[in-house]
């Protein structure tokens, strides 16, 4: 059966692929540790153009970042979160709930980052978020609040690509009109 997203497109199923994209998805399911290929591979392979440089720019951000992934995923998480993207926010929650991340800091993430401790990952996220929606508006100031941190210039930079891979991916999945996957979805609920 043909899934139609709202956006009219359809999601190339996994049974439907061939050749290089079968090769690709069953890539996606070994390095994302998960059974099935998200909806959002399956809306790009509409374009394999789309879909190889995609999946070649995360596969390369997964193998290659030096934040720890916990980190990489709660800042995934606050932008879409602050971006109202219901599927990115669906999978970055899994994400941090999967790699142990509590609910007090979840909850801080969503309701009041105030709360979040310790203060440098407040200071983290809080610079992440205005890099992905006011980016002009970084001053000194929240550079060097990272620094007194202790964060290096690395790890600075690391952060900011962080803050526009969310807000591609927020566009990306807001554009297409895509899903919450339903693995997604069940897992959440049983994690809540």
């Amino acid at each position: 059966m043909v899934h139609i997203l709202k956006s009219g497109l359809a999601l190339v199923g996994e049974g439907e692929a061939t050749g290089e994209m079968a090769e690709a998805f069953a890539e996606i399911k070994r390095a994302l540790q998960i059974p099935f290929v998200p909806n959002s591979m399956r809306v790009l392979a509409n374009s394999p153009a789309v879909f190889k440089i995609y999946w070649a720019f995360l596969r390369a951000s997964l193998e290659h970042s030096s934040l720890p992934q916990s980190l990489q995923s709660i800042i995934l998480y606050a932008i879409a979160e602050r971006r109202n993207c219901e599927y990115c926010s669906a999978w970055n929650e899994l994400s941090c709930r999967t790699l142990g991340i509590d609910e007090q800091t979840l909850a801080g993430v969503v309701e009041d980052l105030g709360n979040v401790s310790p203060e440098r990952l407040q200071a983290i996220l809080q610079f992440a978020i205005k890099a992905s929606l006011h980016p002009k508006e970084l001053s000194a100031e929240d550079y060097q609040r990272l620094r007194e941190e202790g964060l290096s210039d690395e790890e600075i930079v690391e952060i900011v690509f962080m803050a526009a891979v969310a807000a591609m991916n927020d566009t990306l999945a807001d554009a297409l009109k895509i899903d919450v996957d339903p693995h997604v979805a069940r897992m959440l609920a049983h994690s809540r």
